[in-house]
């Protein structure tokens, strides 16, 4: 039997198929968008009220004592109308705001500002 070194089979076809993807629909991704664009801007009335100083002091004094009803007030005080969830350590703040978009959550934004060493 012959064999030619030059000859290279081809490869198998399946080889060759690319997979197949559903279209692309980028209305879940846009209503996303549009939420997380509502929670930014809600994020910069949160970080401008924490910029104040009296009001930086409240909520430092109320984490510090570990006054949680305190801290949960005082950020409900700021007016925006996302949730917020805060944790707090002796070292700083860590913000999560969860954005909902059709009728579930779809995006969230998490911020630490240190506040301590």
């Amino acid at each position: 039997m012959f064999h030619d070194p030059y000859f290279y089979p081809s490869p198998p076809l399946y080889l060759n198929r690319r997979p197949q993807f559903p279209v692309v629909d980028p209305t879940t991704f846009t209503h996303s968008v549009t939420a997380f664009q509502k929670i930014s801007t809600e994020a910069g009335i949160v970080l401008k009220k924490f910029g104040e100083p009296g009001f930086a002091v409240k909520l430092m004094s109320a984490a510090q004592a570990g006054n949680k009803q305190e801290v949960d007030r005082l950020m409900k005080s700021i007016g925006v109308s996302t949730p917020i969830t805060t944790t707090y350590t002796p070292t700083g703040i860590l913000l999560t705001i969860h954005g909902n978009a059709q009728g579930a959550q779809c995006c969230t934004l998490t911020m630490f500002l240190k506040w301590g060493r």
